[in-house]
């Protein structure tokens, strides 16, 4: 049971990573919870940041 609610943390803290990528939190959880977050976190360095915010950088 720890082990289940360790791994629910990590796939919200890589969730959390994927707020402003293009995949949003909700895709990015989704995509932890299917595969690991270990997995998902050089998914997230090479996808590119979301337009709101590029848009908020330049700004």
């Amino acid at each position: 049971m720890l082990e289940a609610i360790v791994y629910i943390v990590f796939c919200v803290l890589t969730g959390l990573c994927g707020v402003d990528r293009r995949m949003g939190f909700f895709g990015t959880f989704l995509l932890a919870l299917i595969t690991t977050p270990f997995v998902v976190l050089p998914v997230l360095l090479l996808t590119g940041p979301s337009r709101r915010a590029e848009w908020h950088r330049r700004n």
